[in-house]
């Protein structure tokens, strides 16, 4: 198992939201970071996992149980384009 380092940017929430920090650590989001730019959410993941998609992979299905959708992944500050599992 490797750790991985990514960012996620996320839609359907914002920073008005209550208790979002709690709704995506409840998720399984409790390996990331929440950041805000103005009223836009992202997250900065280090997630342990066999292979980075796996990772991006599991990171958005937690993210989607906090009700939202992913937006645009990111790594060292490049777009990043999953394989579907």
């Amino acid at each position: 198992m490797k750790k991985f380092s990514f960012t996620i940017f996320i839609r359907d929430l914002s920073s008005s939201d209550i208790c979002i920090e709690d709704r995506l650590f409840a998720a399984g989001c409790n390996d990331a970071l929440v950041c805000l730019i103005n009223d836009d959410i992202y997250l900065e993941f280090q997630r342990t996992a066999e292979n980075l998609d796996l990772a991006i992979n599991s990171a958005i299905k937690d993210i989607e149980k906090a009700t939202a959708r992913s937006i645009q992944i990111s790594i060292n500050n490049k777009p990043y384009t999953i394989k579907p599992t």
